[in-house]
């Protein structure tokens, strides 16, 4: 066995655990193994494919009450060496921290995210399915110009995380997906709208209806005539209401309250929403986008609501801010990569959906639906809840979609918007942000024409 041989991750983790408890040091291991497929189809051709591999592990050491953190993506025994010497240095030139501490957690829920999804799928086939996107699309109708963006991705990947209090945990998962956004074009106006379908099971993918689908949305903007300015009552579709909470989802975070970064900060189990909103942030579903069994310290993962009945009734935690908070982790720990200390973020957040059907919800209203909104990273404000986007949506006469708009500006303030909601729909719509939401109706809703 050489110096230089490469070792696994799980055998990564056990080497730098050993080499802790052999030194006296508080160590917590986080590895990351995968491999992915990417697909991109223009015109009929492939015109970018890439195959990648990634593996390496991150070190956090808790000295004097101060994490230091190194990683490394060589996983030789002097590699490994190297960098638990650099985090237990690194930990040696910070402050001690309020609440930095190891747990041992039990075990994690049973969740399957791996199953044979890939199983015996080949280059070729995923190739193919790149390839279906881009051609329905095209074909779809006389007006699409394009499909500038579309393509095939997946991943299988697996994740461990261990510490020196004796926990010790693993698990695996893969997806496989497709996305697509064709140009479509009459009269001198171009518009486009994409959709994406997102599965466990290679199987399930239909690029076909995919592509339909995009194009439809997309042909449904053009004969866009411009918005008027003013405030109007609203329906809010669940892929535009799902777009923003994305945007805000920080002001759930435990660590954001404690910096005073939230518009939440001080406010658990008041109402901060209409008595028809119950938000949840939820792990296990098998087909969610961010699922997992235990978030990045090993903690394990469980259903947590948020808003409950427009009540705040939870933020979300990891160790160390939820011992700063006096409660218990809620198990959001979350790193950005390898290179990332450990944060706080949400899995899947859900709106709950409501009662009423779709006719319901726009019956009677004039005013807007907003189906869209873009530019979150200059006009949303996650600290006051304050938002100024581009948005695209339709004109409604007495309930009924009378002509699309131009782009147009709206504006609020989440909290607002959220205490607003009148009218709750009764089916989920799924993004590509992890996010999910029921359309929704509000009582008034500030946009402006070009």
């Amino acid at each position: 066995m050489t110096q230089t041989e490469q070792l696994s991750i799980a055998d990564a983790r056990a080497y730098l655990l050993d080499r802790a408890r052999e030194r006296g040091v508080t160590l917590e291991v986080y590895g990351e193994r995968g491999t992915s497929t990417s697909v991109e189809a223009f015109g009929g051709e492939v015109s970018e494919f890439k195959l990648e591999a990634r593996q390496g592990v991150a070190l956090r050491v808790l000295v004097k009450g101060a994490w230091g953190h190194s990683f490394t993506e060589n996983l030789s025994r002097p590699a490994l060496d190297r960098a638990l010497d650099s985090a237990i240095e690194n930990a040696e030139l910070v402050a001690p921290e309020p609440g930095a501490g190891l747990v041992a957690w039990p075990e994690p829920p049973a969740l399957d995210l791996y199953g044979e999804g890939l199983s015996g799928v080949s280059v070729e086939q995923k190739v193919q399915v790149a390839l279906d996107l881009d051609r329905a699309a095209r074909e779809a109708d006389p007006r699409v110009v394009s499909v500038p963006y579309g393509g095939y991705q997946d991943s299988d990947s697996q994740r461990l995380v261990g510490n020196t209090a004796g926990l010790s945990r693993e698990a695996r998962q893969l997806y496989a997906l497709h996305y697509t956004a064709p140009l479509v074009s009459e009269g001198g106006q171009n518009k486009m709208k994409p959709d994406w379908q997102f599965t466990r099971e290679f199987t399930e993918l239909d690029p076909t209806r995919t592509a339909l689908s995009a194009v439809e949305k997309a042909l449904a903007l053009l004969g866009a005539r411009p918005a008027p300015s003013g405030t109007f009552p609203a329906v809010i579709s669940g892929e535009c209401l799902a777009e923003l909470l994305a945007l805000f989802a920080g002001m759930f975070s435990g660590k954001m309250v404690e910096e005073g970064k939230s518009p939440l900060a001080g406010r658990l189990g008041e109402p901060v929403a209409s008595p028809l909103v119950t938000l949840r942030d939820d792990p296990t579903p098998v087909r969610g986008l961010n699922s997992r069994a235990f978030d990045a310290e090993g903690c394990p993962s469980v259903p947590l609501t948020l808003i409950e009945g427009g009540r705040l009734s939870a933020f979300m935690h990891n160790a160390q801010t939820a011992a700063r908070a006096g409660t218990v982790s809620t198990g959001h720990a979350a790193r950005q990569g390898l290179q990332g200390t450990v944060g706080v973020a949400p899995s899947n957040l859900i709106l709950q959906a409501g009662d009423t059907d779709a006719a319901a919800l726009a019956s009677g209203l004039t005013g807007v639906r907003l189906t869209g909104v873009s530019g979150g990273h200059a006009g949303a404000n996650p600290i006051t809840g304050d938002f100024s986007l581009q948005a695209e949506g339709f004109w409604l006469e007495d309930g009924v979609t009378a002509y699309p708009l131009e782009v147009f500006t709206v504006a609020g303030n989440i909290l607002d918007l959220l205490a607003g909601i009148e009218a709750v729909g009764n089916e989920l719509h799924d993004t590509p942000d992890a996010v999910s939401a029921p359309d929704v109706r509000v009582g008034a809703l500030a946009i402006g024409g070009a």
